[in-house]
């Protein structure tokens, strides 16, 4: 049941007004709880206009991050599962485990893998920034923070990738701050590149943090493989790259090591 009050007694009692503004906005945004295994669906808000075919976005909100009324709140960690090259979100819904941590899991679909590299598929050199036409991987993820945000969600931001998930972590960390605001990073089987500075489309495209450029602190944990034949653990060339030597791997400790400093 819903009481009407009248504009006189808003104007005479502030905190009716208060509760009236709050009351209205929580109605017009709120992020909702969902059950385990039956993610929310942010695609039609994220995908459209992208130059993505196979666009997906779950967002996956245990009942105790959800948000809406008074007293909520809404600082659940904000967790993004990045898969690998080839890879699915499929399966995020059902391993990633947020409902049992109390954390809001975020699950987009990549274009057969993330644009953090030379790609067959692509439609312009990985050095064309301006380019429209290919995915820009930054402002994706930018895109999804900004309508979680907009639902109510306040939590840090963090990413888990493996293999070229893991690339894309580096990166969103790489350019972390106000679009990009990454606090930690879990990074599987890939390490920092070394060159080129930048590649793909848009602005959010650097491949190594920079202190001038203002790359905040980033807790990471990484994991890799020193008798890996696919990501050499003391970095180089990989055949990732579709021999475009232009990329080259960091050794793993000069990665960790950056990523320190």
């Amino acid at each position: 049941m819903m009481t009407k009050m009248s504009s006189n007694h808003l104007r005479k009692n502030p905190a009716a007004l208060l509760l009236s503004a709050t009351f209205c906005w929580s109605l017009a945004a709120a992020l909702d709880g969902n059950a385990f295994e039956n993610p929310q669906s942010l695609t039609d808000v994220i995908c459209g206009g992208r130059p993505r075919s196979a666009c997906e976005v779950e967002l996956d909100v245990p009942e105790a991050c959800a948000t809406g009324g008074l007293g909520a709140d809404p600082a659940c960690p904000i967790v993004f599962f990045l898969h690998g090259s080839g890879g699915t979100n499929n399966w995020f819904a059902k391993t990633s485990g947020v409902h049992d941590a109390n954390m809001i899991g975020v699950y987009p679909q990549g274009e057969g893998g993330w644009n953090t590299g030379p790609k067959t598929s692509n439609n312009c050199h990985w050095s064309e920034y301006e380019c429209t036409t290919d995915p820009d991987e930054g402002d994706l993820i930018a895109s999804i923070i900004d309508e979680i945000r907009a639902l109510g969600g306040t939590g840090n931001v963090y990413a888990y990738g493996n293999s070229n998930g893991a690339a894309l972590a580096h990166r969103l960390a790489s350019n972390g701050g106000t679009q990009l605001p990454i606090k930690g990073i879990i990074v599987s089987v890939t390490q920092l590149l070394s060159s080129p500075e930048r590649s793909g489309p848009g602005t959010l495209n650097y491949n190594q943090p920079s202190s001038s450029r203002g790359t905040p602190p980033v807790s990471i944990l990484s994991i890799m493989g020193d008798a890996d034949g696919l990501i050499p653990y003391e970095g180089g060339s990989s055949s990732v790259f579709n021999g475009d030597d232009s990329f080259q791997l960091m050794p793993t400790m000069n990665s960790m090591a950056l990523w320190a400093s």
